[in-house]
């Protein structure tokens, strides 16, 4: 199974919990190969450029048309979900791949992204263990937005 990681690294707290959840993606025996676009910085234009968020546009939506699998973390402020990851959902869902969602902070979700959820979580540890080839389906429980 190749999954894209969608998650926010604006911040020391974003940064430690994606690498988390890389670290548990690595650990999975389901997980093929993933891609965290964190880790995929590097390219041709200077950052913050039009050039560059082109080239970052274009390369994370290949990568995202390419996966099997979406991970979300829905984590990012205030218990709203970062707008480019929700994006990534949409773009995801309209490509009928299956999104897991992970929330550990927070306790609301807004109903456009929870219903485009196949499964839901709080713990990193289940990424680790769940079952990315028959993707066992688990409701969002939360209030919503």
């Amino acid at each position: 199974m190749k999954i894209y990681l969608a998650g926010p690294f604006f911040s020391a707290e974003q940064i430690e919990l994606i690498e988390k959840v890389e670290t548990a993606l690595k650990n999975n025996p389901t997980v093929d190969t993933f891609h965290s676009p964190r880790l995929d910085q590097a390219g041709e234009f200077e950052e913050f450029t039009p050039q560059w968020a082109k080239e970052t546009y274009l390369k994370d939506m290949h990568h995202i048309k390419t996966a099997d699998c979406l991970v979300a973390l829905l984590d990012y402020d205030h218990g709203i979900t970062d707008p480019g990851i929700a994006y990534e959902i949409g773009i995801a869902t309209m490509l009928q791949k299956p999104v897991i969602g992970l929330l550990t902070i927070g306790d609301r979700v807004n109903i456009m992204l929870t219903e485009s959820l196949h499964a839901f979580t709080r713990q990193v540890e289940d990424l680790r263990t769940y079952d990315f080839i028959n993707l066992p389906k688990y409701s969002y429980i939360g209030d919503y937005i």
